[in-house]
């Protein structure tokens, strides 16, 4: 939720006139997540929506969905930033992801 409302705050996601749980990315937010390494044009490919709210089940807030959201855990996954729980979908920060997050999304934890 903290990454979806940064990016927003950000003005990275721009919403849809028509529909406000559709985003698409400003010119400033598909620059810094092309810059962390996300294909940008690949995402968009995919078939799922490109980016959306989502509301999450436990805190019932909007974190980001869609394929956008998809390659952001891909992305944190990745470089270690998050790491998955065994025996649940629950996702843990780690103390390099802190850093990461305050570095890229402005997301002090």
């Amino acid at each position: 939720m903290k990454l979806h409302d940064s990016c927003v705050q950000q003005t990275w996601l721009v919403g849809d006139q028509q529909d406000n749980s559709v985003y698409e990315l400003s010119q400033a937010g598909e620059q810094a997540l092309t810059n962390l390494g996300i294909d940008v044009d690949l995402t968009r490919q995919s078939r799922r929506r490109f980016a959306c709210t989502c509301l999450d089940w436990s805190e019932r807030r909007p974190h980001l969905g869609g394929a956008l959201g998809a390659a952001l855990l891909a992305l944190s996954l990745k470089h270690k930033w998050l790491e998955r729980d065994l025996d649940s979908r629950a996702l843990s920060l780690t103390r390099e992801g802190k850093k990461q997050f305050q570095r890229h999304f402005a997301i002090v934890i």
